[in-house]
């Protein structure tokens, strides 16, 4: 039986290159093409992993969003040469929404800026789908705390605050909540999302809501900042993630918020050459 080959998309970014580390790690074979060499068009690609992607800056970056979640990967489609094509969206496209399983109906306005993002990915999303393929899978990733280049979700932007000006201000109450993942559990998922037969969508989350508070508690006791809260601040809450079609597909089980995140901000502290507090 010939040897199993994932080709990650979009490796060079904070998923891909973990994505990539843990294929590696497990034996299996991979390829990481780099960005903007399109050679892997011409070679077969077994199962793809579309990491491509803006996040942060998609707002200012318009054209390059949707060249990234739609363009490249149409391209993929009339041309490339795989078995399976796992594709990376986001849990984002369940804002406003009163479900959060895979077949909940979305709501999107074009008016709205913030929605680019959403509409790009769920055209993506749309594109997988129903481009022709058989085995196409969409994983709905939620907020992915992990070590990354650049400040991206909520929590980067509280550690690069507080390592700037020794405490963190939050805007929003305690109790309001998001749903985080740490990285170890999201490519674990994610590898046996892409060498599976399953199709369609799937979570890629914890399933359960990670309070401001409980953020902020491991902020003080691990890193030794000081914190506030704007008076009247609002509560900002996603509703929780369904995690029940991925579990019962996968047997996933995400670690609880207060065993890892003690431990990634410890890794964090590593990279940013912190003395330990």
């Amino acid at each position: 039986m010939p040897e199993r080959l994932v080709t990650v998309l979009g490796a060079g970014g904070f998923v891909g290159t973990h994505l990539v580390r843990r294929l590696n790690a497990q034996g299996i074979l991979c390829q990481a093409p780099a960005r903007h060499d399109t050679s892997w068009l011409q070679q077969p690609l077994g199962d793809v992993v579309y990491a491509i992607g803006l996040t942060a800056d998609f707002r200012s970056r318009p054209l390059e969003t949707v060249e990234a979640h739609v363009c490249v990967l149409r391209q993929l489609l009339a041309q490339g040469n795989f078995r399976s094509l796992t594709y990376l969206s986001s849990t984002r496209v369940y804002s406003g929404s009163e479900r959060t399983d895979e077949a909940a109906r979305l709501q999107v306005d074009p008016n709205d800026a913030s929605d680019l993002y959403n509409l790009s990915k769920l055209m993506g999303e749309s594109l997988c789908l129903h481009g022709g393929h058989p085995l196409m899978k969409v994983a709905r990733l939620a907020n992915i705390v992990g070590l990354r280049p650049d400040p991206d979700i909520f929590i980067d932007q509280l550690l690069e605050e507080g390592v700037r000006t020794g405490g963190v201000h939050l805007r929003t109450a305690l109790q309001s909540k998001k749903d985080y993942l740490y990285i170890d559990d999201a490519v674990d998922l994610l590898v046996r999302i892409a060498l599976s037969d399953a199709t369609g969508i799937f979570n890629v989350a914890s399933g359960e809501g990670v309070s401001n508070a409980q953020v902020l508690a491991a902020l003080e006791q691990e890193m030794g900042f000081t914190t506030s809260v704007a008076e009247g601040a609002p509560v900002w809450e996603f509703r929780a993630i369904d995690m029940a079609k991925t579990t019962q597909t996968f047997g996933f089980a995400a670690q609880k918020f207060e065993n890892y995140f003690p431990q990634f901000l410890r890794h964090y502290r590593q990279k940013k050459g912190l003395e330990s507090t």
